[in-house]
C-alpha cells in the first residue's frame, strides 16, 4: 500500500502570487480605463480623470516593488523573516493598495486609513 504524501499548502506563496496577481491585473484594467478617462473633470460630475488613474497605477507599479522587499532582504541581509510576518504584510499591501486605492476604500469605509495605520504599528511591534 503506498502512503499519499500530502502537500503542506504553503500559505506566503499562494497569498504572495495571489497579491501579485491582482495588481498586475489591476494595472491592465487602470491602463484601460485610463485611455478612456477624461483628462478634466466637469463640475457637475464626480469622474476620475487621468491624473487619478496615473495615481493608481504609480501605485500598483510600485506595490509590486514593495512586496519583494522581504524576500531581497532574506537574501542580501541573510536575515529570515518569519513567514507569517511575510503574510501579514502582504495582507497589508492587498488591502492598502488594492482595496484602498483601486476599490476607493479609503472614501468608501470611514477610519479605513486610521484601521491601516493601527494594523501597521501593531505588526511592526510584533516583528
Amino acid at each position: 500500500m503506498e502512503l499519499r504524501r500530502r502537500r503542506k499548502i504553503d500559505f506566503k506563496r499562494v497569498i504572495g502570487a495571489f497579491l501579485f496577481i491582482t495588481l498586475i491585473l489591476s494595472i491592465i484594467y487602470i491602463i484601460f480605463r485610463m485611455s478612456m478617462a477624461p483628462s478634466e473633470t466637469s463640475d457637475l460630475v464626480t469622474t476620475k480623470v487621468k491624473s487619478d488613474y496615473a495615481l493608481m497605477l504609480l501605485q500598483c507599479v510600485l506595490g509590486i516593488f514593495v512586496m519583494m522587499i522581504p524576500s531581497i532582504v532574506e537574501k542580501k541581509k541573510s536575515i529570515d523573516i518569519p513567514d507569517p510576518i511575510e503574510i501579514i504584510y502582504f495582507i497589508f499591501l492587498y488591502c492598502a493598495i488594492y482595496l484602498g486605492e483601486v476599490h476607493n476604500f479609503y472614501y468608501l469605509i470611514p477610519y479605513w486609513d486610521s484601521i491601516l495605520h493601527a494594523f501597521s504599528g501593531a505588526v511592526l511591534g510584533v516583528f
